[in-house]
C-alpha cells in the first residue's frame, strides 16, 4: 500500500489549516480544558507508569503502577483511588473482560493474572511466555489478545474459561492494539518493521498487512468504525489509513514520544499522549486536521477517554498524576 506525502499536504490546504500538533481551528481557543487531577500514591523512587484501561460499565480508570508491580483502580465518579493491588510485577497493561468485576493484567515476566477487582484479589495466573507488554479484549469473540514482545508473538485467551487458547506468529516485534468493537477486527502495531497487521481472531491468523503511508516504527493505534480509518501514531506523525479500501488518506504531525492513543466516536477526535513533547495532541478524525495541544508536563505518553463523559485520563508519570480533560 502506497502513500504519498503530497496527499498530506492536500489534506491540509483543503482544511485550511497547517499539518502541524500546534495547528487548531481557534487559536484563542485550546482544544482541550483541563479539569483536575487525581493523585496517585506516591512511593521513594521514580515513579513509572504503563497503559490505562478504562471501563464506563462501572466508572473505573485502571492504571499499571509498573515501578511497584501494582494494579491502581480509581474511581471516576469520586475521582479517588478505590483500591490497589501489590504482587503484580513488571505490571503493563489491563484488558476488561465480558465481567466488568474481572480483568487481565500483562506482565512482562511472562504472565498474565486474572484479577477480581471488587475484591482485589487475583484468581489465576496464566504463563503466555515472552515478555507480554500490550493487551486488550475482544468483545465480539469473548477472546483477549495479548502481545509478546520478546517471541514476536500473540497469545489467544479464552474469556470465559480464562485458559490460554494459543499463539500466533508475528513478522516482528509487536506493539499497541486496537480493536474494531463491531466486528472484533485486531489491528495490532509491529514496530520494528513499520507495518501495521490486521488479525482475524478466530483462525489467529494475519489476513491483511498495512505498510507504506510513512509508518515508522509504530506504537499507538486507533480506530474510527464508522469511517473505517485507522490512526497510527510512529515518530512524530500520525498516518491515516482507509481500513476498507486499504489506501493511504495521509499523515499529521504530532508530538514526541508518542505510546498510547485514544478515539473519541461521539467526537470524533483521537488523543495522542506525546510525552517525549510534553503535550496531548487532538485531532479531528472528520476533516483529518489538527485541532492543537495541551501542555502535560514530561513523561505522559499513556492515556484513556471515556466517550460517555468526554472526559480524557493522561497518565503524568514523573508527577505520579492523572490528569483530566474535557473535550472541549
Amino acid at each position: 500500500m502506497a502513500c504519498k506525502r503530497g496527499l498530506a499536504l492536500a489534506l491540509c490546504l483543503l482544511a485550511l489549516t497547517a499539518c502541524s500538533p500546534g495547528a487548531t481551528a481557534d487559536p484563542l481557543k485550546p482544544p482541550l480544558t483541563a479539569v483536575a487531577n487525581i493523585q496517585l500514591p506516591k512511593e521513594t523512587g521514580k515513579p513509572t507508569f504503563d497503559l490505562l484501561t478504562l471501563d464506563s460499565r462501572n466508572e473505573r480508570l485502571y492504571v499499571a503502577h509498573s515501578s511497584v508491580g501494582t494494579l491502581e483502580v480509581i474511581d471516576l465518579r469520586t475521582r479517588k483511588l478505590a483500591g490497589r493491588l501489590a504482587g503484580l510485577a513488571e505490571i503493563k497493561g489491563i484488558a476488561l473482560t465480558a465481567d466488568p468485576n474481572v480483568v487481565m493484567t500483562s506482565q512482562a515476566v511472562g504472565n498474565v493474572a486474572v484479577v477480581d477487582v471488587a475484591a482485589l484479589k487475583v484468581l489465576k495466573d496464566l504463563d503466555v511466555g515472552g515478555s507480554p507488554d500490550a493487551i486488550e479484549y475482544d468483545p465480539i469473540h469473548d477472546v483477549v489478545l495479548v502481545a509478546l514482545s520478546s517471541d514476536k508473538k500473540v497469545a489467544f485467551i479464552d474469556g470465559k474459561t480464562q485458559t490460554v487458547l494459543g499463539t500466533m506468529s508475528l513478522p516482528g516485534s509487536p506493539e499497541l492494539m486496537t480493536v474494531d468493537p463491531k466486528t472484533g477486527t485486531v489491528y495490532l502495531a509491529i514496530h520494528d518493521m513499520n507495518e501495521v497487521v490486521l488479525i482475524d481472531t478466530p483462525s489467529r491468523s494475519v489476513s491483511t498487512t498495512f505498510k507504506g503511508c510513512d509508518i515508522k516504527s509504530p506504537t499507538g493505534l486507533a480506530y474510527d468504525p464508522q469511517q473505517g480509518l485507522l490512526f497510527v501514531a510512529n515518530s512524530g506523525e500520525l498516518s491515516i489509513i482507509d481500513a476498507l479500501i486499504e489506501q493511504c488518506r495521509g499523515t499529521i504531525d504530532i508530538g514526541r514520544g508518542t505510546d498510547q492513543i485514544a478515539f473519541n466516536p461521539h467526537t470524533h477526535h483521537v488523543y495522542t499522549a506525546d510525552g517525549g513533547s510534553k503535550y496531548l495532541s487532538v485531532v479531528d478524525t472528520v476533516r483529518l486536521m489538527p485541532l492543537g495541544v495541551v501542555g502535560t508536563g514530561p513523561q505522559a505518553a499513556t492515556l484513556a477517554m471515556d466517550p460517555t463523559t468526554d472526559l480524557v485520563y493522561v497518565m503524568v508519570a514523573h508527577a505520579g498524576i492523572v490528569a483530566i480533560y474535557h473535550d472541549p
